[in-house]
């Protein structure tokens, strides 16, 4: 195994490494971090098998009941021959009969107790891992130490917290809801506060505007320098007056049934009062969760946007677009790093059109837009203008989206929806499962990779032995898993494999997948999964894996090019920054508008991929000549490829970006006509030239840096080995989650 590379280790570190104690200073290391998944995993797993065997816990109450009636027995016996012996009274004889009985029930009642000892022995052998189960868990945590393989990044951060116990959609990395009663909304929320992407849906109908157009809005401020207040909502109104207060509880399930009181209650208020006067002040680490309290402002800016689409529907349904807007406007409390989303709308839906072009020119006045990825879904087959002028709108602003919820029907009849990254098909109230494997890294041993897959596919199961009910969310959330059991296993560095585009290597590896999920159901006792395999587009996760000389390419995707500089931000106080120039690293200011400070800086990460698959270019920079290997391929080899996956891996959906040219819309066009029965959705990304600098591009740096083998060389040949051990900032990393920017970090 080679040494994770530096920008790996760093986006491990920042991304999925906890403190080491709930609330300290100091992170834990990645053999704890990996102590935490392999224990959330003994912990599901034990927790099935318990639900399995609990007809033992039946027989337990049923032996346990009988013994505390012969109990009784004994003691109402005792305790009449108690009473007629200290009266002296001949009545005695009526209760010898009895007496005699004792030892007879006596006998009895120690018979029932070596019975429900024996239960009790029984059961306990029976949920504890066995030998084989154990040894099962360490070749799981064999798979991920050595990087050739993962589990989901909700896992990886929230495995072992007291919070993933009791709120086990922590640990899943997106879902998808309608959005159609106030209920939806409590649950939109609800999820994106525990950094669970939302897919959903506008539904209109049933969800209005305020009672009457409410005139006077104040925000009530908190001032608390310590730990937050009352957890609970308190919820009041005057007739009299027409005050309408609400003081907020310090909890995200206050905050999430506050959206939903905003929804519901049709008050003919003339003054709504806020008070924020109960939450705690920004900067706090959020015990269990982990991250850092944002104070109540995002909270008060996002509130203000549904107070605004909420007046301006007074008396009214609301519209699908006043739907986007209140679901955009609650993904923005979080960062938008951790609120991932994508809305769905028909076609054909009198908003369609609005809809398709609600992100047109958004930016600032309707900055929220942003907070999701907007997709129109088809039950027909488009026609081919359709199509193009859905290109041209995607050239102009990048969207729509376009998702084939026919096709999504045929292989799942109970689809809904996506999750933000398009990759799981899904239910209304219902949630994304994944795992990822390394394919590249089983080269030359096919036996391996199988292997691998029996043991992520049957770890994917366990994900689903959870009880969704939580005290928030509908009960259809839990329904829908317990009866669809959904997995997602999905290959990354899928290009650099050997057997890649090879269907029939395909359709075996698909087979063991499958069969292995299967088997974790079969022992289990529990429904087989509804759908197993897919294709994300991995971009944290595989970041995170990157090896010297082996970064991984994301999910199916090629890199830009074979050598890249990353530029990173962080914040300028960072520790890593003196780390960094300490190891040689070139770190500078990342550039900020006229009279505006510098908060962040930049570090620059070497990157190198494979040359597998990329197309010599020459340029030339500063006057000089050189030769760099891109990403090339033509917009129909991605979706060839797309097919290929479609047809002989994918159960749900293969998430890709299709990076395409101008000049090859029509050709893409073609395509979709051709093969739109074998395709659900992918995102289409006009390519940048990235045979230029970001100079020659007009921008004062990019993100990603394309350079000559040369210019790699000579940046790495002076770096020292970035030490992260003593590393325990808590801040993020600022990089790109996938291919298409929708993931969650976390």
């Amino acid at each position: 195994m080679a040494n994770q590379s530096a920008r790996a280790a760093f986006v491990e570190h920042r991304t999925y490494l906890r403190p080491a104690v709930d609330g300290g200073a100091r992170l834990e290391t990645k053999a704890a971090s990996l102590d935490r998944q392999i224990g959330h995993q003994r912990y599901l797993w034990e927790e099935a098998k318990k639900a399995k065997y609990s007809y033992m816990k039946d027989a337990f109450e049923e032996v346990q009941t009988d013994i505390e009636a012969l109990w009784s027995k004994i003691l109402e016996i005792e305790s009449l021959s108690r009473q007629f012996a200290g009266l002296g009274m001949e009545g005695l004889e009526d209760v010898a009969d009895d007496l005699a009985k004792i030892p007879a029930v006596e006998s009895e009642l120690e018979r029932l107790k070596h019975k429900r000892d024996a239960i009790v022995v029984a059961y306990d052998r029976l949920w504890q891992l066995t030998a084989e189960e154990e040894a099962e868990l360490a070749e799981l945590r064999e798979i991920i130490r050595t990087r050739k393989g993962s589990l989901s990044g909700r896992v990886k951060w929230m495995a072992g917290t007291d919070v993933i116990r009791e709120r086990p959609s922590a640990a899943f990395n997106c879902s998808f809801t309608d959005i159609r009663i106030p209920a939806d909304i409590v649950d939109a929320f609800w999820l994106l506060l525990q950094g669970c992407g939302v897919g959903f849906r506008p539904q209109p109908g049933l969800l209005s505007g305020f009672g009457q157009r409410i005139e006077k809005v104040e925000f009530v401020a908190s001032t608390r320098a310590g730990r937050g207040g009352q957890e609970k909502n308190t919820n009041t109104f005057n007739p009299e007056t027409g005050e309408w207060r609400i003081v907020v509880g310090d909890s995200a399930k206050a905050w999430a049934k506050l959206a939903g009181t905003l929804m519901a209650k049709k008050y003919r208020a003339k003054k709504l009062v806020l008070d924020f006067s109960q939450l705690r002040p920004a900067g706090q680490r959020l015990r269990g969760y982990g991250w850092i309290s944002s104070g109540w402002e995002p909270l008060r800016d996002g509130l203000k946007i549904i107070i605004d689409v909420m007046n301006n529907a007074a008396g009214r349904a609301l519209d699908a677009i006043d739907i986007l807007d209140i679901v955009n406007a609650l993904g923005t409390v979080l960062s938008s790093r951790r609120s991932a989303q994508i809305a769905l709308l028909d076609a054909d839906h009198p908003d369609a059109e609005r809809f398709a072009k609600a992100k047109d020119n958004y930016y600032p006045d309707r900055y929220w837009r942003g907070q999701s990825n907007n997709s129109l879904t088809f039950m027909r087959k488009p026609t081919i203008e359709e199509l193009v002028r859905m290109f041209v709108s995607i050239q102009l602003s990048g969207e729509p989206g376009f998702y084939n919820m026919a096709h999504a029907k045929k292989r799942a009849p109970w689809a809904d929806g996506c999750n933000p990254c398009a990759e799981i098909i899904l239910p209304s109230k219902g949630f994304c499962n994944l795992v990822q494997i390394v394919m590249h890294r089983f080269n030359g041993d096919l036996p391996a990779l199988h292997r691998a897959a029996y043991i992520l596919a049957r770890a994917n199961y366990r994900q689903t032995c959870v009880s969704m009910r939580d005290g928030v969310l509908q009960t259809a959330w839990d329904d829908n898993n317990k009866l669809l059991r959904l997995c997602g296993v999905s290959p990354t560095g899928y290009v650099d494999w050997e057997y890649a585009d090879n269907a029939e290597m395909l359709d075996g590896f698909k087979k063991v997948a499958v069969w292995a999920a299967n088997s974790m159901a079969d022992e289990l006792g529990t429904p087989r999964p509804a759908l197993v395999t897919q294709v994300q587009p991995n971009g944290t996760g595989s970041k995170a894996m990157g090896e010297d000389g082996d970064e991984i390419k994301e999910g199916a995707h090629q890199p830009k090019a074979e050598h890249i500089f990353n530029n990173v931000a962080v914040s300028i106080h960072d520790p890593l920054v003196k780390k960094a120039l300490d190891a040689g690293y070139y770190v500078f200011d990342k550039p900020v508008g006229k009279d505006q400070q510098v908060t962040e800086k930049l570090i620059r990460f070497p990157v190198k991929y494979d040359q597998k698959g990329l197309t010599p270019v020459e340029r030339v920079v500063n006057g000089v000549k050189e030769t760099i290997f891109v990403d090339a391929e033509p917009a129909v080899v991605q979706l060839e490829r797309y097919r290929t996956l479609m047809d002989h891996y994918v159960q749900h959906n293969c998430s890709i970006t299709v990076a395409f040219e101008p000049h090859e819309v029509s050709e893409i066009v073609e395509w979709l006509d051709d093969w739109w029965d074998h395709f659900i959705g992918v995102s289409f990304l006009e390519r940048p030239d990235v045979t230029k600098t970001a100079e020659q591009l007009g921008h004062p740096y990019l993100p990603q840096e394309v350079v000559a083998q040369s210019t790699y060389d000579a940046y790495v040949k002076n770096l020292k080995p970035l030490i992260l051990d003593d590393d325990n900032s808590y801040d993020g990393v600022a990089i790109e989650d996938c291919a298409t920017g929708a993931c969650p970090v976390r």
